[in-house]
């Protein structure tokens, strides 16, 4: 636990983590606000309006999780540093994680709530908030293999941005399997988000406990 609370502090001490969050929030008020005014004047936008800002914003989130890990693979390789106070690399991932989600949880509660609450569907606000974190701890196992910030996003952009809806256009059936589902059909993609995160993660851990610093 105390692993747990210096990661944590770490994070806290990012200046573009705090920069993400608020440009995230910022990004996804405004989209809100413009989904409300365009359904106000009668424009078909469909179901599930209160999702579709996340659908955009969450990339935000991961950008928050790549900078997260990212950061300590830059300028000096603080990593190696963290590795000489705790040598134990799978408890020191895990700690890292739960520092992460602790961290996201309540900005993605802010965040989640901006888009529902103002569509009158509050009650779908725990289950966006538990996507956005995951989806923060999805970005950060990326970044954990690649090691690199915009390597990481590139990669996390392309497939949530143009292969997923170029595969869900391709072929409806599988959107069940897309991690980033969830953002508009959570009925059909929780499953798929948390799955993909676990998996991600278990492959971070793997590759972060064989590889050299």
């Amino acid at each position: 636990m105390n692993t747990a609370h210096a990661e944590l502090r770490k994070l806290l001490t990012l200046p573009s983590l705090r920069l993400t969050a608020l440009l995230t929030w910022t990004a996804n008020l405004v989209l809100t606000y413009a989904y409300r005014a365009a359904e106000s004047g009668g424009e078909p936008l469909g179901d599930n309006v209160a999702l579709v800002p996340l659908g955009y914003t969450q990339a935000g989130f991961l950008v928050l999780g790549v900078l997260a890990v990212a950061s300590e693979y830059q300028e000096g390789g603080q990593i190696r540093t963290t590795l000489l106070a705790m040598p134990r690399r799978l408890p020191l991932q895990a700690a890292k994680a739960v520092a992460l989600a602790a961290l996201t949880l309540p900005v993605a509660a802010a965040t989640a709530t901006t888009s529902t609450v103002s569509a009158g569907e509050a009650t779908s606000t725990p289950a966006a908030t538990g996507y956005l974190t995951l989806t923060t701890l999805l970005g950060a196992a990326v970044a954990s293999v690649v090691r690199r910030a915009v390597p990481a996003v590139i990669l996390l952009l392309a497939l949530y941005f143009i292969a997923g809806p170029l595969l869900r256009a391709w072929s409806a059936t599988s959107a069940a399997y897309l991690p980033d589902t969830a953002a508009l059909e959570p009925s059909r993609g929780a499953a798929a988000t948390i799955i993909w995160t676990l998996s991600v993660l278990t492959l971070a851990a793997f590759t972060f406990h064989r590889r050299d610093a």
